[in-house]
This record gives C-alpha cells, structure tokens and sequence, in this order.
C-alpha cells in the first residue's frame, strides 16, 4: 500500500468511528427523551386511576354476591395503608353495632350511589381527585392518590384516608 492508500484508509477509519460517536450519542438521547414521555404520562395518570378504581367499585357493587372486603383486599389499585384503615372502619362498625354494622359504603360515604359510573370533576396538587356521577352530577367523591412502585395507586376514597374538610357528604 502507498502513502495516499494509507491516507484514504485513515479518513475512512475516522468516518466510520464518527458515524459510531454520533449513533451512540442519538441513541442515549433518544432514550432519555423516552424515559422523559414516559414521566410524563406518569404525570397524567393520576385521574386515570381514580376513575379505573371508582368505575371498576361501582360495576362491581352492582353485581350479585358483592364482597365488599374481598374485592379491596385483592385489588392491586389501591395501598396497603387504603386496605388496613378499610378493615378498621368496618370492625370499628360491627363491634358498635353488630347487627348492623357500617350503615353505609364508605367508600362512597354514601348509601345508594351512580349506577352508571363516575366522571372526572376536579383535581388538585395535593393528589386528590374529585369524581362525579355520570348520571347524578350532585354525587361527587373525593379520591386520593399515591405513587407507589412507579404506579398511581389509590390511598384513600370517600372517608378512608380523607380528612374531614375534603369528605363530600352525600
């Protein structure tokens, strides 16, 4: 090989490794950009969450042999700190009134509630989401949200976990 061969070969090396530089750089960045939409979807999910759960509650509240209980205890929407004050309203209820129990759905703070689901009505920067009957708009319930585990999960809905002043009396 001559000098200019060598030469030619040289640029063509320096070509080729600029050609690598650059993908490896617009790859990382692509990435970045990714993880970026991804947070941000993460950051509008939070109403999502709220009505997946009241929706999915409601639909299953209307169903015949409902256990209230067993279908929150189960339910990866919602925080292990929802699930422990849930079982401490209803055991609280019955030992006050064994007959009877918790005269309403606490969730709902509410006896009877919007058959056909809840829209969304209002959020705040505090997590808190404020949902509406789809056909009694009056009916409204506030649900709170945390991120766990990279998810929006629900931690408190009607009186669990709500303090007073945010508790919609129905």
């Amino acid at each position: 090989m001559d000098t200019h061969q060598i030469e030619i070969t040289k640029l063509q090396m320096k070509k080729i490794k600029s050609t690598i530089i650059l993908f490896t750089v617009l790859l990382v960045s692509c990435s970045v950009k990714t993880n970026h939409e991804s947070l941000a979807i993460d950051q509008r999910q939070p109403p999502d969450a709220a009505l997946k759960f009241i929706n999915e509650y409601t639909k299953a509240c209307s169903g015949t042999d409902f256990n209230s209980a067993k279908w929150i205890e189960s339910n990866e929407l919602i925080t292990d700190n929802f699930k422990v004050r849930y079982k401490q309203i209803v055991e609280e209820a019955r030992k006050a009134d064994p007959e009877v129990g918790l005269a309403f759905d606490p969730i709902f703070n509410a006896q009877d509630y919007p058959e056909k689901g809840f829209m969304l009505s209002g959020t705040d920067d505090n997590g808190y989401v404020t949902v509406k009957g789809k056909d009694w708009q009056e009916f409204t319930v506030v649900i709170k949200l945390a991120f766990i585990d990279n998810l929006w999960k629900v931690d408190g809905a009607g009186i669990i976990n709500i303090p007073k002043n945010k508790q919609v009396n129905q």
